[in-house]
């Protein structure tokens, strides 16, 4: 076996037991799992990045973007367009490309479709929070801090069957009205240039940083004309005020882009229960450095957990203790829980293990709390 570099001695210091044949055992299983970097977070039936799916291929390769967009899709048909909160994992989406729906399928830039549901929604804004119920998708986009600059700017839409970036002419601001009548304030105003517009496309400047959301909303309403003013006469007199009836405003259709603002205000008022389902392992643990063996020693097991399935042991002579979550050291139940909490149902997370005096790697497959 290769004799260890000064850099990968410092990773297995932790996990030094003082024997030496244990040792290379140990460094053989501890490279392995502390060396290799987590690997993104898979559900079943998750495609590899190395053969993506058919709603993926031909995306181009180069464009980092593409990993934060995803298709909506109810039974299996695209209804809209949606950006995943970089680091967050949640869907901003339009509220009218969902129409009456409230639990799509969000699909994933790598073939992955996961349960979704509304979390939180803005009729006048059109725009809608989408809550997968299992995964957890980190790779999102992040808003631009500036104006957007030039003439050009782009927006994926649907081409050949994939989702494919196309260019956007941008016009400046605007001021629009919702579909509830109210005001939209300085929203981007936009050229389609002929292309698709799917609502809750993400609106991307030059750097790939989003600007906007395409939203469906109405165009202002002209002032009336001088004759339109005038007031009906019957008879040759004016009808009386209290006859007349205001006219509702009617909506030219219209899809802009809501600006970052626009994002903020809405994401600041989503409700604190509009959050992921948190992921269970099901066991309780204690500290312990007992063999010079920093970790989090396990000391019990609910019945039917994800730890209990796993094969962890609580108690008894020679208890586990795990020393390590997806080559993360772990060295309080804190610390174990915090990383956890970063995953997702449905995921698995592999386990450095140390029990009776050896180590070994578990599969823990995470799930809801009953």
């Amino acid at each position: 076996m290769a004799r260890p570099s000064r850099s990968e001695a410092l990773k297995l210091a932790p996990f030094a037991i003082g024997c030496a044949a244990v040792c290379a055992a140990i460094a053989a299983l501890a490279q392995t799992a502390l060396a290799a970097p987590p690997e993104l977070p898979k559900l079943p039936g998750a495609q590899s990045p190395e053969a993506p799916s058919a709603a993926d291929a031909g995306a181009p390769s180069s464009d980092a973007s593409r990993k934060g967009v995803v298709q909506v899709e109810h039974g299996g048909h695209p209804i809209a367009i949606g950006t995943v909160l970089g680091q967050d994992g949640r869907v901003i989406t339009s509220l009218s490309g969902l129409g009456a729906v409230e639990q799509p399928e969000i699909r994933y830039a790598d073939g992955t479709v996961v349960k979704a549901k509304v979390g939180h929604k803005d009729k006048n804004w059109d725009l809608a929070l989408l809550i997968p119920l299992t995964g957890k998708w980190l790779d999102g986009l992040t808003p631009s801090t500036a104006e957007p600059q030039g003439p050009e700017l782009k927006a994926y839409g649907p081409k050949s069957g994939k989702l494919s970036l196309m260019a956007l002419g941008y016009k400046g601001r605007v001021d629009v009205r919702s579909r509830e009548g109210d005001a939209l304030r300085s929203v981007l105003d936009l050229d389609w240039k002929g292309g698709p517009t799917v609502p809750g496309a993400p609106v991307l400047d030059t750097d790939g940083k989003v600007v906007g959301v395409a939203i469906r909303a109405c165009k202002e309403a002209s002032a009336p004309s001088a004759k339109e003013s005038e007031p009906k006469r019957v008879n040759g007199a004016a009808a009386p005020p209290a006859d007349a009836k205001p006219a509702e405003a009617k909506c030219t259709a219209v899809t802009v882009g809501a600006p970052v603002y626009a994002l903020r205000g809405f994401l600041m008022k989503t409700p604190a229960e509009a959050v992921q389902p948190a992921p269970w392992l099901g066991l309780g643990g204690a500290p312990t450095d007992s063999g010079n063996v920093k970790g989090v020693r396990v000391m019990g097991l609910a019945p039917g957990s994800p730890a209990e399935k796993a094969g962890l042991k609580a108690g008894g002579d020679a208890p586990d203790t795990i020393v390590a979550v997806d080559g993360q050291p772990v060295e309080s139940p804190e610390q174990l829980a915090q990383v956890i909490a970063k995953r997702g149902i449905g995921q698995q997370v592999k386990f450095l293990v140390f029990s009776g005096g050896k180590f070994r790697e578990v599969g823990v497959t995470l799930r809801a709390a009953p």
